[in-house]
C-alpha cells in the first residue's frame, strides 16, 4: 500500500498524519477501500494505482468525492486520538482523586503515615534554609565551593517540589479544569 501514501496525500493532506505511526495500518485499509469505491478500481491489484489515478484525471468529480471521504477519514482519527487523550487524562485524574482519598483516610485513622510529608517537606526546608545560611554567614574552604553549589542546588530543587506540592494544587486544579474543558469541547466538535 505505500504507492497509495502519495496519491491519498496529495488529494487530502490532512491525511498524512494519520498514515504514520501506531493507527496506520487501519487508516492505510480505509483509505484502499475509499479509492477502491469511488474510483472503482481495485488498488491492492498490480496497476491498481495507475487505474485510480487514471480514473481521478478523467473524472475530476471523482477526485473531490475522494477528498471529502479522505478527510472524513482524517476527522474520525483526530476524534478518536481526541477521546484516547481524554480517557488517559480522566485516569490520570482518577489517580490522583485515588491518592488524595487514600491521604484523607490515613489522616482521618491518625495513621503515622500521613504526618510522613510534612516531615519530609519540614526536613527539606530547614536543611535548605541552614545551607542558604552557611553558605551565606561563613567562608568555606577552597576547593568546597563546587560541592556547596551542588548541595544547594539540589536543596533548591526539593525546597521548589516541597512548595508546589503544598501550594501548587490550586494551580494545578485550575490547569485540570482547563484541560477537560478544552478536550470535551474538542470532542464535540
Amino acid at each position: 500500500m505505500l504507492p497509495l501514501i502519495p496519491l491519498a496525500i496529495s488529494i487530502a493532506p490532512e491525511i498524512a498524519k494519520w498514515l504514520f505511526g501506531s493507527g496506520a495500518e487501519k487508516t492505510t485499509q480505509a483509505v484502499a477501500q475509499a479509492v477502491s469505491t469511488i474510483t472503482g478500481t481495485n488498488v491492492s491489484g498490480p496497476d491498481g494505482i495507475a487505474a485510480a489515478q487514471a480514473a481521478l484525471a478523467a473524472k475530476p468529480e471523482l477526485a473531490v468525492e475522494l477528498r471529502v471521504k479522505l478527510a472524513e477519514i482524517a476527522s474520525q482519527q483526530a476524534t478518536a486520538e481526541r477521546a484516547s487523550d481524554l480517557e488517559q487524562f480522566r485516569a490520570s485524574l482518577a489517580d490522583t482523586a485515588d491518592a488524595r482519598a487514600q491521604t484523607i483516610a490515613l489522616v482521618k485513622e491518625k495513621s503515622a503515615v500521613s504526618f510522613g510529608a510534612p516531615v519530609v517537606s519540614a526536613i527539606v526546608l530547614i536543611t535548605f534554609a541552614a545551607v542558604m545560611t552557611i553558605a551565606l554567614s561563613r567562608s568555606m574552604p577552597a576547593g568546597s565551593q563546587t560541592i556547596l553549589n551542588m548541595l544547594l542546588g539540589s536543596l533548591a530543587a526539593m525546597a521548589t517540589s516541597v512548595v508546589s506540592y503544598w501550594v501548587g494544587s490550586s494551580a494545578g486544579s485550575a490547569r485540570k479544569d482547563d484541560h477537560i474543558a478544552r478536550l470535551t469541547a474538542k470532542s464535540n466538535v
